[in-house]
């Protein structure tokens, strides 16, 4: 049985894809709201809400007093749901090219890094986008503090002493997504032939960062609790190396949270042996504010650095994240910054302020947590019906960890998958070594619950017992 599918979202859909197949190209007029309508045969609100969640997508804009026309840009970005090039770039490293389903209009992949553009319409940030630009002449075009700006940094924190970490301003320096503070923070510390350690299975991107700069990589395996504290001990021992990526909460690709124990555990080894802990927490607003921070346990930045990010729950085109740790570190990694990019950026970053300044933000963030909620119990309760393994259940995420049943290389099911229009994120992009076979595949909660994609992943797996 297909799932179903809000009439919002089947419109979103249809007007998407006739963009991506040029039926609509840039710079055409879409049909009137209750021309829209009347075609459809569908309330007039029901279309208001389909252009405005495409509008906040930037496939469509609006102008005033004409109606909303196709946005002016490159057919295969037309969302930040559709098009992603780190997960592209990972796949491709297995032999695995998906341009052509993009080329094709094709769908979010079940295993995509970011939410439904549903998910996220409601903060209409093309509304405070309009707003900045109308207001901020004469401040947005220009570099701005390299720090970043300001009133978004007190607000930030504001939203660490949620979470029991507690930073100054000074302590706390903006950056293009989480992205780049990890990008400055392997800059900075990581030299050619460095160890550094890093969750396996954990986030693709950031072994990239760590080649380019030609570490030495070690992947320390992750449990449902945390990492494994064994092969923690034995790497710090073996090859003293100089920082451990990891995930408190929403971990990517698991979706699992480090317990109290192991993350007071995690603390005393970094203290006993001098690692500094770098706590990636994009993911922190899909998750309750009382979820346990490594950052939490220390308070003076000693021995770890939070990143975080608002890319993952306003949007990727808006990209702000930021890095909180110790003053004298903040004021070394601005330098880098500032040698990097010169800045990051002012008018993304006083959009961020605004929502947040105007309570739109924290609203947003409990809707966008009840969402990955019922996502996820219904994604769970979905994969143990049809007999797959799920490595952990937690309340609230974004990512499940599944192996499926009679799947024993994920990365083959994803190619002949690929062929019927489905695209997955297999288990062994997300470790060091991507060339070995892994039965696991990373799920997003939020495409799982209306797609009919699981129809077409579920014939393909009974293949397969």
């Amino acid at each position: 049985m297909t799932p179903f599918k809000p009439l919002t979202r089947q419109i979103a859909d249809k007007i998407r894809l006739q963009i991506a197949g040029g039926q609509l190209a840039p710079g055409t007029k879409l049909p009137s709201l209750r021309t829209y309508a009347d075609m459809e045969g569908v309330a007039k609100n029901t279309v208001v809400h389909a252009y405005e969640q495409l509008v906040a997508e930037g496939v469509v804009e609006p102008r005033r007093g004409s109606g909303y026309y196709v946005s002016g840009m490159h057919e295969a970005q037309l969302s930040a749901d559709s098009w992603a090039p780190a997960l592209d770039q990972a796949l491709a490293a297995i032999g695995i090219d998906r341009s052509h389903f993009h080329a094709t209009g094709g769908h979010p992949s079940l295993g995509d890094g970011l939410p439904p553009s549903e998910w996220l319409s409601s903060c209409r940030l093309d509304r405070y986008m309009q707003k900045i630009g109308r207001n901020g002449l004469g401040t947005v075009f220009r570099y701005g503090d390299p720090y970043g700006y300001l009133p978004l940094r007190q607000n930030i924190t504001r939203k660490l002493d949620a979470y029991g970490i507690h930073a100054r301003t000074d302590q706390i320096v903006l950056t293009q997504g989480s992205y780049q503070a990890v990008d400055i923070l392997i800059r900075h510390f990581v030299r050619p032939g460095d160890t550094v350690l890093i969750d396996a299975p954990g986030f693709y991107p950031t072994y990239e960062k760590l080649r380019l700069q030609g570490a030495h990589i070690v992947g320390i395996p992750r449990t449902p609790d945390g990492p494994d504290l064994r092969m923690l001990r034995r790497s710090i021992k073996a090859f003293k190396p100089t920082l451990f990526f990891t995930q408190s909460t929403g971990h990517n690709p698991t979706g699992s949270d480090i317990s109290p124990e192991m993350a007071r555990e995690v603390m005393e080894i970094a203290a006993a042996s001098g690692i500094l802990i770098v706590d990636d927490d994009a993911l922190a607003d899909f998750k309750p504010s009382r979820c346990l921070r490594l950052s939490s346990l220390d308070a003076n930045f000693d021995h770890s650095v939070y990143v975080g990010s608002f890319s993952k729950s306003l949007s990727s085109v808006v990209r702000v994240g930021f890095l909180a740790c110790a003053p004298a570190l903040a004021r070394r990694l601005v330098q880098v910054k500032t040698t990097l990019s010169l800045n990051s950026s002012p008018y993304a970053e006083r959009t961020v302020d605004a929502v947040i300044t105007e309570g739109r933000f924290e609203r947003h963030v409990v809707d966008l947590q009840n969402r990955a909620k019922r996502a996820t119990q219904k994604a769970i309760a979905m994969l143990e019906r049809r007999g797959a393994t799920v490595f952990c259940a937690p309340q609230h995420t974004l990512f499940l960890w599944a192996r499926l049943p009679g799947v024993n290389d994920a990365t083959a099911l994803t190619k002949r998958l690929l062929e019927r229009g489905v695209t997955l994120a297999p288990g062994s992009i997300f470790f060091p070594d991507s060339s070995k076979p892994s039965p696991w595949l990373r799920f997003n909660v939020g495409f799982m619950e209306s797609t009919d994609h699981m129809d077409l992943l579920w014939k393909e797996v009974e293949k397969w017992r």
